[in-house]
């Protein structure tokens, strides 16, 4: 038996210990030993001037292209058979002599992407992105230390601080998909966070949400945006107010401008948004006034056709990726200061699928987090509200990742649809570029 499902028939005051006992260790692996100094490094370069921080900036990266070619066999091999010297490498602008870098290269060899010369612990992650494909990869605890310190920097200057209570909507199942009654939300104490499931997230259960957010005194709203403006829409609809809520901050998905409207009207502040990934190649951060802004002494950020975003990391020795081409794209502005503004940003979007039960349900990309051997995939729902998944795969036989792609939609959804894959050669792209995650013809409610 799997630890979900034993979780699952825990009692809810067990279930809440366990999300505090998982809060725990998250806690020990974000915030080590390294993390205070690493985030008084980074507060401490917000009064660098721009030059200051691309020099700092390419300092780091020549580190890590000398440690990528001693180092790690994939890279030694593209220097050495294109005819790099590493040595070239010297800042952002050289970048472009090497390869792009996608997770099919990865999934083809993931131990030839590996450093010889990282002796620590590394970790696992599982990530999947808005084409569908998966990708398994590993990262330090160091480098995991210094994201969520670029990450604090974002949120200590808003005036959030550590211990702020917050209501989390993300798609953790922490509640069981089958329960039927509330609480529909679980406690996480060593982040001072209550966890509000998303798949249960139904008109007839949005109530007890805001009275829970309401009752606990909640400051501090985080998630994705397609999970926050349910919520904000039934809100404002009854007239619900959260006189305490201080901040709203958003991530993993594009939040557009109705959507921050919409949340503002609900919950008397307009949320700011924040872009990362956990492959650590890049990350955009807002300020104070709503302008987003490149980290640019966290990553070294490319933008292909000045749209596509590519990211180098500066920070994970145990499993470097150069030149990582995200599939994100974005709209950037260079300032007379040399600070790179994005304008505009379309990454991390993905659409929602309607169950018959009523039940909207986003944030679908980890139903491939698994599929190592489907290349990409696309949800297309059909006007009867059935799904044919349009699939793209690397070997003949992909029955197993089929199988566990079934697994994830029937854990995520409330009730059953009928869900069928179709194999093609290629999915066309959107006119930007971008491969829709999902494609809806389902007619919804207004």
């Amino acid at each position: 038996m799997d630890k979900m499902a034993i979780y699952n028939r825990l009692p809810i005051f067990m279930q809440n210990w366990a999300c505090s006992l998982e809060g725990a260790h998250i806690v020990t692996t974000r915030f080590g030993s390294s993390f205070r100094r690493l985030l008084q490094d980074y507060e401490m370069r917000v009064r660098w001037s721009p030059e200051q921080i691309a020099a700092y900036r390419d300092e780091r990266l020549r580190i890590m292209v000398k440690h990528c070619y001693e180092t790690v066999p994939y890279y030694k091999n593209v220097f050495d058979e294109g005819g790099i010297n590493p040595v070239s490498i010297k800042g952002l602008e050289d970048l472009p002599k090497l390869p792009l870098l996608t997770k099919k290269e990865v999934n083809r060899a993931p131990d030839q992407f590996l450093s010889s010369a990282y002796v620590g612990k590394r970790i696992k992650h599982h990530t999947s992105g808005t084409t569908g494909s998966g990708f398994v990869f590993y990262t330090s605890p160091e480098a995991i230390s210094e994201q969520w310190a670029c990450w604090w920097r974002f949120r200590r200057s808003l005036g959030i601080e550590f211990g702020t209570p917050q209501a989390m909507f993300g798609t953790q199942k922490v509640v069981p998909i089958t329960q039927t009654t509330p609480p529909y939300w679980r406690e996480n104490k060593p982040s001072s966070q209550v966890y509000f499931s998303a798949f249960h997230e139904r008109e007839e259960n949005l109530a007890e949400y805001c009275r829970e957010i309401q009752r606990r005194h909640i400051p501090w709203i985080h998630g994705y945006p397609s999970l926050l403006t349910p919520l904000a829409s039934f809100a404002e609809k009854n007239g619900m107010l959260f006189p305490d809520i201080r901040f709203v901050t958003t991530g993993a998905e594009n939040l557009y401008e109705h959507q921050a409207e919409l949340i503002e009207r609900a919950f008397g502040i307009r949320p700011h948004q924040h872009y990362g990934m956990c492959e650590g190649v890049a990350n955009f951060s807002q300020d104070d006034k709503y302008r987003m802004f490149v980290d640019e002494d966290y990553a070294a950020v490319e933008f292909i056709d000045e749209r596509r975003v590519v990211g180098t990391t500066l920070t994970n020795m145990a499993m470097p990726l150069l030149r990582w081409d995200t599939g994100d794209v974005a709209e950037v502005k260079t300032l007379p200061d040399g600070k790179r503004e994005i304008v505009s940003l379309d990454g991390r979007t993905e659409d929602s699928v309607l169950l018959p039960d009523g039940t909207t349900v986003g944030k679908l990309d980890h139903v491939f987090k698994d599929t190592v051997h489907i290349a990409e995939a696309q949800i297309h729902q059909n006007s009867d509200l059935s799904i044919t998944v349009y699939a793209v795969k690397t070997q003949e036989d992909v029955s197993a990742d089929e199988r566990k792609a079934l697994q994830q939609f029937e854990a995520s959804f409330t009730c059953a649809v009928p869900i069928n894959f179709k194999y093609v050669a290629e999915i066309p792209r959107a006119n930007s570029g971008k491969l829709r995650f999902v494609v809806s013809e389902a007619r919804r409610g207004c």
